[in-house]
């Protein structure tokens, strides 16, 4: 629990990042404007006026700790195949995509407790409750509510359009919000068997969450934008570069930024953002969810545990390196890495 204040300074970040699962997914043509694609310039952390365009601030490495190895976390590594990829927390389990038949539930034991079979290929981070898990898919474009527990399909909803690859769904109050079409991004909303509405979504957009009466929508432009679900309006949020995936809990929206390695703090009341330094370096490929405890940030190399009271990382766990996700319940954490085929299991709390 060393993380001091961010520290802000200018760096120049050459070529585009990519996000979770990108470098080994078919490329699919309904998706050239899709969220990874490469982006020209560099995202500024504050929206610029017409006639003002700010460099963007990046922020140091922040001070963490030492990192654990797997066998000092006393990890379980599990074969997971062919494509260990987006985890969710649902209740006592956690849900991953790409594990065959489609989507596969673990205990904390590790043991695979319930499987569904998913049509098609998971694009999109998984959204749940502790009774549901949705799941968007490509080929056929459907979203999928299972029951968090056995893994019944509930629903199976027919979308409009394509899932944006490397996406976020978000879910709250009954219904699911899916982002799709990437040439003209627009949410999707999923209640029951049906699609009940679209809200049009702001240009650059690459994923929704849900939460606090709205929906969080980052963007190529260094900001989450906030659609108040009740007044229908939009706000702007200037964040770190390059946010991609988020989550939502502890009173908080939490935003993980590509750009420099940060997470970004949005207090849903103020509509403030603070910066926090972590690992000071792009990310490639990862996620970031809350659950456990504690908010998880996911990268290519490792995995840092941020205390969300503190909003200092207290833990951090270095797996093969690789690409995939995590999720955390009170008794375990899970770690996926597609590149190796494989999942970790973390018992929880972690070693002080």
């Amino acid at each position: 629990m060393r993380l001091g204040p961010p520290v802000a300074t200018f760096l120049l970040l050459a070529g585009a990042l990519l996000g979770c699962a990108e470098d080994e997914r078919p490329e699919e043509p309904t998706s050239s404007g899709e969220a990874t694609s490469e982006i020209p310039g560099e995202s500024p952390s504050e929206t610029p006026s017409p006639d003002d365009s700010p460099s963007p601030t990046y922020l140091e490495a922040g001070d963490l700790p030492a990192t654990l190895s797997l066998k000092e976390v006393e990890a379980r590594t599990l074969p997971a195949r062919p494509f260990a990829d987006f985890a969710v927390t649902a209740g006592d389990g956690v849900w991953l995509s790409g594990v065959a038949p489609g989507a596969v539930r673990y205990d904390a034991s590790g043991a695979i407790t319930a499987r569904a079979r998913i049509p098609g290929e998971v694009v999109q981070a998984l959204a749940a409750t502790p009774e549901s898990v949705w799941v968007p898919s490509l080929n056929p474009s459907a979203l999928f509510r299972l029951d968090a527990t056995t893994g019944a399909v509930l629903d199976r909803v027919r979308l409009p359009a394509s899932p944006v690859a490397e996406a976020v769904v978000g879910a709250a109050g009954g219904r699911a919000y899916v982002l799709v079409e990437p040439s003209e991004p627009r949410i999707v909303v999923v209640e029951g068997d049906a699609v009940v509405e679209e809200i049009e979504a702001p240009e650059g957009a690459v994923a929704v969450r849900a939460g606090f009466g709205s929906l969080w929508v980052p963007t190529h432009e260094g900001t989450v934008e906030r659609y108040d679900l009740r007044r229908g309006s939009w706000t702007s949020v200037p964040v770190g570069p390059r946010p991609r995936f988020l989550d939502v809990g502890f009173g908080a929206v939490w935003v993980m930024n590509q750009g420099d390695g940060s997470v970004s703090h949005i207090d849903p009341r103020s509509g403030e953002a603070e910066q926090l330094a972590m690992t000071g370096l792009a990310i490639g490929g990862g996620d970031l969810t809350v659950g456990g405890g504690a908010v998880w940030l996911r990268t290519d190399s490792v995995v840092v545990r941020i205390d969300p009271r503190t909003r200092r990382a207290t833990h951090v766990i270095g797996p093969p390196p690789g690409s995939a996700s995590a999720a955390a319940t009170d008794d375990f954490l899970l770690i996926s890495n597609h590149d190796h085929n494989a999942v970790h299991v973390v018992g929880l709390p972690l070693p002080r």
